[in-house]
């Protein structure tokens, strides 16, 4: 049996990041429906180090029982031009051609990964790459076209408009998507008419399901009233800011109400918390990960404020532990996951918002019923052997 191979700029049991998590998850999940799995990635430690040095050894190791063969990074990168053409296109200025090639050429590279691709090629199954928007994905899918396919993880945002992307996307052989608006989107960006597409999602974890254990987060932590949870990386991007700017009007106008902010994960909040908040927005950072189920367990509902998601394991890790979820309605793929599943509700400005906490405080027999609808959800759908199943079944299709 041939290995399949997923290639990504970073790898590790507990790296942040969606799309890290999910090539983990995928990498787990194949192995142990009996497929071999090798995980090719870089010698650089995650997306916040710098991609033009190596921190990690390079080599062949075995992590958490699968293969990972750690490639360096090209060093002499051109780091200022980079943040040039990246500033541009990330702000969505007017940008060019030129400004598009220089990112990919100046992002995070490994010419030895590429030139092992090449010379292994016929040793391994099939490459998948995940997520689109880095050069060792792009530059990297070059070697292995017969047998590349992409998770791309798209977004609405300005680095999908990359008409170099538009002109790479048609290379793949097949291509993965997490949810139905992101293949919509993917379908009205790129012609994929010769590129085979499946929505299969990803695989999320539901052992945990029936042991989380509520009241010891509260003790734990001291929080006794009614709580928002919000877990994930505190930045701009993710739209946390909103969040807490929204939560903080909503306290001025119910000041008698008990209802907390919780945050968990890394980062620091993008905007300034007044004194009086100070024991209203709780940010309790990283804890582990029996803390976080618990906290799931424990929250009045989950919220997801980003706009940008093309899936999100936190929202499914809170309908696991059968609590709803409120979203962003400017993100089409978390608004698409909470209408499927009637599991939540969702907003798009402060008076949506508004009346999903009201109604949520004010019904709490719903609440439970949208929770228990949101596992019913994941469970049909996204439990790790059907995706595993789901995934060797198509690769096989897009090979014949």
């Amino acid at each position: 049996m041939k290995p399949i191979v997923f290639v990504i700029p970073w790898y590790g049991d507990n790296i942040a990041g969606g799309a890290e998590k999910a090539c983990n998850y995928l990498a787990h999940s194949l192995q142990a429906a009996g497929q071999e799995v090798e995980v090719f990635t870089s010698c650089t430690k995650d997306a916040a180090a710098d991609r033009g040095k190596n921190t990690l050894q390079p080599g062949v190791y075995k992590e958490s029982g699968v293969i990972v063969r750690r490639f360096p990074v090209r060093e002499n990168r051109d780091v200022d031009t980079f943040h040039r053409s990246n500033k541009r296109i990330l702000n969505d200025d007017v940008f060019s051609l030129e400004d598009e090639k220089v990112y990919f050429k100046e992002d995070i590279n490994s010419p030895e990964m590429y030139k092992f691709i090449r010379e292994n090629y016929n040793d391994y199954k099939v490459f998948i790459f995940i997520p689109y928007m880095y050069g060792i994905v792009y530059n990297g899918s070059f070697e292995c076209e017969g047998k590349s396919i992409l998770i791309p993880c798209l977004h609405d945002e300005s680095y999908a408009y990359m008409q170099v992307l538009k002109d790479k996307m048609s290379l793949f052989k097949g291509m993965i998507f997490n949810a139905k608006p992101e293949y919509e989107l993917a379908k009205n960006l790129y012609n994929l008419s010769s590129v085979q597409c499946a929505v299969l999602g990803l695989g999320v974890d539901t052992e945990w399901m029936d042991s989380t254990n509520p009241r010891f987060f509260r003790e734990k932590y001291k929080i006794f009233d009614d709580f928002i949870l919000c877990a994930g990386k505190k930045d701009a991007g993710k739209k946390t800011d909103e969040l807490a700017m929204f939560f903080m009007k909503y306290k001025e106008e119910h000041p008698e109400c008990k209802l907390k902010l919780v945050y968990l994960g890394g980062g620091n909040l993008p905007v300034e918390i007044p004194l009086k908040y100070n024991s209203e927005i709780i940010d309790l950072g990283f804890v582990s990960v029996e803390d976080k189920r618990n906290a799931f367990a424990a929250a009045t509902f989950f919220c997801n404020p980003s706009y940008v998601e093309s899936f999100s394991i936190v929202i499914m890790e809170s309908w696991i532990a059968k609590r709803p979820v409120v979203v962003s309605g400017h993100c089409a793929v978390t608004t698409n996951f909470c209408v499927e599943a009637n599991g939540g509700l969702y907003y798009s400005n402060y008076e949506e918002f508004y009346y999903c906490v009201r109604f949520l405080l004010d019904n709490k027999d719903v609440a439970d019923q949208m929770g228990e609808n949101g596992r019913r959800y994941v469970i049909d759908n996204f439990k790790h052997e059907k995706i595993a199943k789901d995934y060797l079944r198509f690769i096989d299709e897009v090979l014949r």
